[in-house]
């Protein structure tokens, strides 16, 4: 269900997503793509690897989404999914169509390009997360703010805002990736956000950074309420 405004932070206003804010949600999502910037080049691929990460929580999930609005501009956005059966269903094709149209784009392009390097790095990224062990919570959700807005206390406002619309879908707990280089920001993450239950290369990001980049999952227990709007 609908909530009303769940926060207020310095200069910004957690809410729920509206249709209103679906261009600057897909706005902020290729502005940070790439560890908070967005990709050095264009993919051409008519939206299609956009769509496969976003449209589930713009659609069928939109209810659980939560938007950091900075005076008419998203700042930060929380993607929330409680129906995890009903999402595996949804992204299961998709992903297949995605890694189908990536295989055709390879065939057809320069294995020089960074359009094909990108492809063959999601390729791998795709098998990686395939084998990677069952989700530790029956919910996740992705969030993601402005660069510029990191070192506030928008972030951790959206983590609260995930805590209770997985407390109102009485779940115990949700789980989360979060992309960083290897070494840091690990220790940060788990006394904020939750345990850290596994880690594996980012093929794509390490490429793109020049560096190891390791995606890491975290499981966070639902805390017990204090009265907190969400």
């Amino acid at each position: 269900m609908s909530v009303a405004v769940s926060h207020q932070l310095a200069n910004s206003v957690l809410r729920p997503l509206t249709e209103r804010d679906d261009v600057e949600v897909r706005r902020l999502f290729r502005e940070t793509l790439v560890m908070g910037h967005p990709l050095p080049f264009a993919l051409s691929d008519g939206g299609r690897y956009e769509a496969l990460c976003l449209d589930w929580y713009l659609g069928a999930g939109r209810r659980d989404a939560v938007v950091a609005d900075a005076g008419g501009q998203i700042a930060g956005f929380a993607l929330v999914c409680t129906d995890q059966a009903g999402y595996r269903r949804w992204v299961r094709a998709r992903a297949a169509r995605y890694a189908l149209y990536s295989v055709l784009t390879l065939l057809r392009s320069d294995p020089r390009s960074p359009v094909a390097r990108f492809h063959r790095c999601r390729l791998r990224d795709g098998w990686v997360m395939m084998r990677s062990p069952a989700p530790p919570f029956p919910a996740h959700a992705h969030i993601n703010v402005n660069l510029d807005r990191r070192a506030g206390g928008t972030g951790w406002a959206l983590v609260k805002s995930v805590d209770g619309r997985c407390r109102r879908a009485g779940l115990s707990g949700w789980y989360g990736e979060i992309n960083a280089p290897v070494g840091r920001r690990a220790g940060a993450l788990e006394r904020f956000v939750g345990a850290i239950v596994h880690r594996e290369p980012n093929h794509t990001l390490s490429w793109l950074m020049g560096r190891p980049v390791e995606r890491l999952t975290l499981a966070r227990t639902v805390p017990v309420a204090h009265g907190e709007a969400s």
